[in-house]
């Protein structure tokens, strides 16, 4: 009975060794961040005498994007979650980043500022922009889609509206391409936001 118990302990410990051998061949998650791409900068009719001011906020997105795994959408209605490849941190804040850096360059202003805004009587103009969906397909295309809205900084009235739909390809296979493609769908919304800005007063 002592030597059936010893090989069920030997058994047993040669079990255990061998799954964590097996889970520490898993493999490691890749993160990825949305990259900057700055463009040239637009005119603009407000005084270049006063630095321009615009105050980027609130930008939202489905809760479905509030989550570390990258989103793909391989058919209309199923979804993908890629468990090895990741946000370095969180998509919105990654988004809002990505389009107040660059904003600053299109525009040629140091002072595109996330919310909460300490006074909005400094602002010229207000960036609404609502998320309806940012996927796309691996090795395919990546879509960005929604809706942004230009407000004066300091009233709050609207003074533009409009509806974007960028598809972008991805131009390779692999995650790296694809949040390649993403970035340059956010370049292409910063670039309308900017050009409308620029043909824009102020006020209400």
């Amino acid at each position: 009975m002592m030597m059936q118990k010893n090989y069920l302990l030997v058994f047993a410990l040669i079990l255990i060794q061998t799954g964590c051998s097996i889970g520490g061949t898993s493999q490691p998650a890749e993160f990825y961040v949305l990259n900057a791409e700055p463009g040239t900068p637009v005119s603009s009719r407000v005084s270049a005498t006063t630095p321009l001011s615009v105050g980027l906020g609130p930008v939202t997105m489905p809760d479905i994007f509030d989550r570390p795994q990258i989103v793909t959408r391989p058919q209309p209605n199923r979804i993908d979650l890629a468990e090895f490849d990741r946000w370095a941190g969180n998509l919105n804040s990654d988004l809002s980043r990505v389009l107040a850096q660059n904003l600053m360059h299109r525009l040629n202003t140091d002072s595109v500022l996330l919310p909460p805004w300490s006074n909005r009587n400094n602002l010229d103009f207000q960036v609404a922009v609502q998320v309806f969906r940012f996927d796309g397909e691996v090795g395919n295309i990546a879509r960005l889609e929604g809706i942004w809205r230009l407000l004066d900084g300091e009233k709050g009235c609207e003074l533009a509206v409009n509806h974007f739909n960028f598809n972008e390809s991805t131009a390779g296979s692999g995650y790296p391409k694809f949040v390649s493609a993403m970035s340059h769908a956010v370049a292409k919304l910063s670039r309308e936001i900017a050009e409308t800005i620029g043909q824009t007063q102020p006020g209400c």
